[in-house]
């Protein structure tokens, strides 16, 4: 477990240094049903459940574009905390419908860590995202995640 977190790092270092020249989109995101709404399990309201994701741009298109990048979730759940580390292949359509309007999706296999047991899943991420200026832009994820916790707890 405590190797984890060095590799990571490093791995996200060499990554960045590879791809020093390219554009990479940082992005975090909180999950909206544990911020407003809690869930059946006990989570109430306010519950902490965060994204945190590198997007490496591999390959331009005309209109679209190939990334490649480490992400990283931590939720503070009842009954412990969850912690997922990932890598993941995506791909982005700029310019839907909208100028600013892009959307993409991002397939991703990961290990996750709770209660000191660790477990492989996988997941995919769909983005939609609205340009706001040339740094910054608003954007949504819809992840489905193979919880292999629930399987091993």
């Amino acid at each position: 477990m405590r190797i984890r977190y060095p590799l990571f790092l490093l791995f996200f270092l060499t990554l960045s240094s590879m791809f020093a020249r390219q554009t990479v989109d940082i992005s975090f995101h909180h999950d909206s049903k544990f911020l407003f709404i809690g869930d059946e399990r006990g989570n109430d309201a306010g519950t902490l459940d965060f994204i945190l994701r590198a997007d490496f741009r591999l390959k331009k298109f005309a209109k679209s574009y190939l990334t490649v990048g480490p992400s990283y979730e931590y939720a503070d759940l009842v009954g412990g905390a969850f912690t997922r580390y990932s890598l993941g292949i995506g791909y982005v359509q700029e310019k839907v419908f909208l100028e600013n309007l892009s959307f993409g999706v991002n397939p991703n296999y990961g290990f996750i860590s709770r209660q000191h047991v660790n477990t492989g899943s996988f997941g995919i991420n769909i983005d939609i995202f609205y340009k706001i200026s040339k740094r910054f832009s608003l954007s949504y994820v819809h992840q489905t995640l193979e919880r292999t916790d629930f399987i091993a707890l």
